[in-house]
């Protein structure tokens, strides 16, 4: 079994994880995912009800500039959401993905 990932706040609106990986809500419509120094923008959407939010799972494409010819495939796109499925959870809110 694999060790648990923890998380933290270091800020408003920004979730960290121990494993090496923070989720930033850039407001009501999008997500920072950094990993290290690499970054992507995820579109997303703020949601009345119980998943509070909607992630386009399809905009994990590539990460930003300089490291935008490092192309995403469909595992990492797995892993991506999942980590931040998992942030989410860790703040008490189960996110929808649409893939």
């Amino acid at each position: 079994m694999g060790a648990v990932t923890m998380f933290f706040i270091p800020r408003v609106n920004v979730i960290e994880s121990d494993s090496g990986f923070s989720v930033e809500v850039l407001g009501r419509t999008g997500l920072c995912y950094r990993e290290g120094n690499r970054n992507l923008k995820v579109d997303s959407e703020v949601l009345m009800g119980p998943s509070g939010m909607v992630v386009d799972a399809s905009s994990v494409r590539k990460w930003s500039p300089p490291h935008d010819d490092q192309v995403i495939d469909e595992a990492r796109r797995k892993e991506i959401v999942g980590n931040i499925q998992a942030a989410f959870r860790f703040r008490g809110l189960e996110i929808e993905v649409v893939w």
